[in-house]
């Protein structure tokens, strides 16, 4: 049984003045522009400033999740409801990709396989040919000898006869090369003997920043440079 979602045909928004909005914002800009900070007061009163700053923009952040949320809510019940029976559709799709592709396999591997079978008849009938052309040179039969020696040239692999698979409208295959690493660590000896081959590696920053919040200032990675960065912060 398909449950009922409920999802308003129209949405009404009180939305704030565009004008009034960028005032304010530019407002407070202007003043951060031209205001210097040269001495304790001047520090402290940018500091006040500062939260003001930071309390506008929270303001606007909740009248904007206030307009957005509804929709954002609406929207995620909608991806909910066909989030399920598309993965359902996704897997049945991927079955049965993988079956034509097994036998697309099949047939390919069972003409390649009539192709050296048929290459290899026909290697065997030249050395037939050739070896009985050997033979009738060896009787002073040069005149047989050559025409045994011309047919023997002429013995090519007779086509296979296994077939391809079907062509079907809309449906085609395509081969790409991909690739998996076996051993990072010897893909990285390598990269290191050939520095021209760097930018098939990448450090992984994440486990780096890690590795560096735990020794700090004492880290010693060579090709990093670590330093230490201040920043602002400030309460609404």
């Amino acid at each position: 049984m398909n449950e009922v979602l409920a999802v308003p045909a129209t949405v009404a928004i009180a939305s704030p003045s565009p004008e009034v909005l960028q005032r304010g914002a530019a407002s407070a800009l202007g003043l951060v522009q031209s205001f210097e900070v040269n001495d304790d007061m001047t520090y402290g009163l940018a500091a006040e400033e500062l939260s003001g700053i930071k309390r506008k923009a929270t303001s606007l952040e909740e009248q904007r999740k206030a307009i957005t949320k509804p929709l954002d809510d609406a929207k995620a019940a909608v991806m909910n409801l066909f989030r399920a029976p598309i993965a359902v559709l996704g897997q049945a799709e991927g079955i049965l990709k993988s079956k034509m592709l097994g036998y697309t396999t099949e047939q390919r591997r069972k003409a390649d396989e009539a192709r050296l079978a048929a290459e290899k008849a026909a290697a065997e009938e030249r050395a037939r040919l050739r070896a009985e052309a050997e033979a009738l040179a060896a009787e002073g039969r040069a005149g047989e000898a050559a025409v045994k020696t011309t047919v023997a040239a002429m013995v090519v692999a007779a086509p296979p006869a296994v077939p391809d698979a079907p062509k079907v409208s809309g449906i085609s295959t395509r081969t790409t090369v991909e690739f998996e690493v076996e051993s990072f660590v010897a893909l990285v000896q390598h990269v290191a003997a050939h520095p021209e081959l760097i930018d098939l590696l990448a450090a992984n920053e994440t486990k780096v920043r890690a590795y560096v919040r735990g020794l700090g200032m004492n880290t010693n990675l060579p090709g990093v440079r670590v330093f230490e960065k201040q920043t602002i912060a400030s309460r609404k």
